[in-house]
């Protein structure tokens, strides 16, 4: 069979999730095909029907990227700014966003680069420029960051009526970001069949293979319908620092986000990060204050704490 009908049928097994044919064909094809190498990077990438592999998701975007592969050049471009299988660095990963001109995913990349001035300075301006330019081209992602700045007020005047124009508009183009979004703010989409439970799920798996920025809204839908697993999951990341850089500050506050909603748990991990100083200044008066309002629910671990920190 010739390469390009071995890739074409490598291609279809993958967008059909058939990994374990798509995979065996693809690494006959890698080392000369540099679609095959960007498609096969992917699966190391993402650990489709073999473990995350960062270096070798690196290697292969890396000859998709010497092939000239647009898309190819962008995931070198995502390893360099997750710092995954290279060091993390910002100004190759944007050089590279750059490169890859006529990649839309890129050019999100580079949108979210002057969103939050990571390596570039700062600018809503040139951010929404690209959400503006890509939202022509019924990308759903771009209409759900202009219906999030409208919301916000970000980049762009607060306006509720646009706001919502523009995140139905996304929902219909299927975003799950909009969905998420009309989560969190309250006003769940009546196609939205999702539990609470399998959109924490999701965020979750996220975590797990390092997508913090895509797990963030799936962890905070679900946190705002009062799921603890979602709060817990989002303090782990900083104070663990997984996939971001540890933040024993933004851990604390996450707790103080959700203390209103009256759960044990989280009273005695804000009582255990007054208790050793995490974060914020040690303070024993008031460590023993959270672990009293975790003992009123007779949460054992808080009971415990508040007999060793008071001494009775």
């Amino acid at each position: 069979m010739a390469k390009i009908e071995l890739l074409d049928k490598a291609k279809e097994a993958f967008l059909a999730k058939n990994y374990r044919d798509a995979f065996a064909l693809l690494k006959r094809l890698a080392p000369s095909s540099p679609e095959a190498a960007y498609y096969l990077g992917l699966m190391y990438y993402q650990g489709l029907n073999t473990a995350i592999d960062d270096n070798l998701a690196f290697l292969n975007f890396r000859l998709a990227w010497e092939g000239l592969h647009e898309e190819g050049i962008y995931m070198l471009g995502r390893m360099y700014e997750e710092g995954r299988g290279v060091d993390r660095n910002y100004e190759q990963a944007f050089k590279l966003y750059q490169a890859a001109h006529n990649s839309d995913n890129a050019k999100l990349r580079i949108a979210n680069f002057y969103e939050y001035g990571k390596f570039v300075e700062k600018s809503l301006t040139n951010a929404i420029k690209i959400y503006n330019e890509l939202q022509k081209k019924d990308n759903a992602f771009a209409m759900y960051k202009i219906g999030s700045f409208y919301f916000n007020g970000d980049g762009l005047k607060k306006d509720l009526n646009n706001a919502y124009k523009w995140l139905n508009k996304a929902l219909l183009a299927g975003s799950t970001e909009a969905m998420n979004h009309f989560r969190i703010i309250g006003t769940k989409s009546k196609n939205d069949i999702r539990t609470t439970q399998e959109v924490y799920q999701a965020g979750k798996a996220l975590v797990d293979k390092g997508f913090i920025e895509e797990a963030w809204p799936y962890l905070e839908a679900s946190a705002s319908e009062k799921y603890l697993p979602a709060i817990i999951t989002m303090h782990d990341v900083y104070k663990l620092g997984l996939g971001v850089e540890k933040d024993l500050y933004k851990a604390f506050q996450i707790l103080k986000k959700y203390e209103s909603y009256d759960e044990a748990q989280i009273y005695y991990l804000i009582g255990k990060i007054y208790e050793y100083g995490e974060g914020v200044d040690s303070s024993y008066v008031l460590a023993a204050r959270y672990y009293e309002l975790g003992a009123l629910s007779s949460h054992e671990a808080s009971i415990k704490a508040l007999k060793e920190i008071r001494g009775y």
